[in-house]
């Protein structure tokens, strides 16, 4: 049978007359999703959205070594895409889409590093809500050379994190096919309540709501954490 490509231009007419005489059609328009588990830092909101409601539960991983490259994409009108947090319904409604894009359960993980002048211009407010929605960990740089000939007898960086790597992706697998549910104890949740009570009595005096916020999601970030590390040892 031969095949004729069309695209949207056709009248039901023309469709009836050539399907009627043994055409079969192979419609353009229709592109096929796929997953991607790990996302690109230089993207705007609609293309993450996007990738979001594609994956699923599965969720999107955004790892980049230079701040600056996710910081100029969120600088954009179209690269706004700090709401992501609490799982909660994500949207947009463009034009050029000609549908509602909507991610109804959204999990997204992001990873970056950079210099404290790159962490400012990336969060140069703690009023907006995007500092509290990260764990930052800060650290004194260690002025010590080290050679980059290689050593005999010991593999080099690429082997050893391609290892890793395959551990990390074994883990992944097992726990798609086992899923696994991961609570905290009564005592523990007490120490969480106890803890994170007391900082939040402690910056409400400052007398503003940017602390509170950061103090309210910092309680959850720190049980995610738990979770996570309890499944990973």
């Amino acid at each position: 049978m031969a095949a004729k490509i069309v695209g949207n231009g056709y009248t039901r007419q023309e469709l009836q007359k050539d399907l009627s005489s043994g055409y079969q059609y192979v419609d353009l328009s229709y592109k096929p999703e796929y997953l991607y588990l790990c996302g690109a830092p230089n993207t705007s909101k609609n293309q993450l959205i996007r990738r979001l409601k594609i994956n699923g539960k599965l969720g999107l991983i955004i790892n980049t070594s230079e701040l600056d490259m996710i910081s100029g994409a969120m600088k954009q009108k179209c690269g706004h895409h700090d709401d992501v947090f609490h799982h909660e319904p994500v949207s947009t409604d463009y034009k050029i889409d000609d549908q509602i894009i909507c991610a109804e359960d959204p999990h997204l993980a992001l990873s970056f590093t950079g210099t404290p002048n790159q962490l400012a211009f990336f969060i140069p407010s703690l009023d907006n809500g995007l500092y509290s929605r990260f764990a930052i960990l800060t650290a004194e740089s260690r002025w010590k050379y080290r050679s980059a000939a290689p050593i005999k007898g010991k593999e080099d960086y690429d082997t050893f994190f391609k290892k890793l790597s395959g551990e990390v992706l074994d883990m992944f697998l097992f726990l798609q096919q086992s899923p696994t549910e991961v609570t905290l104890s009564d005592s523990q949740w007490e120490e969480h309540t106890a803890y994170f009570s007391q900082l939040l009595d402690e910056v409400a005096c400052e007398k503003a709501d940017a602390p509170g916020s950061i103090v309210l999601r910092a309680a959850l970030i720190v049980a995610r954490i738990a979770c996570r590390t309890f499944v990973v040892s």
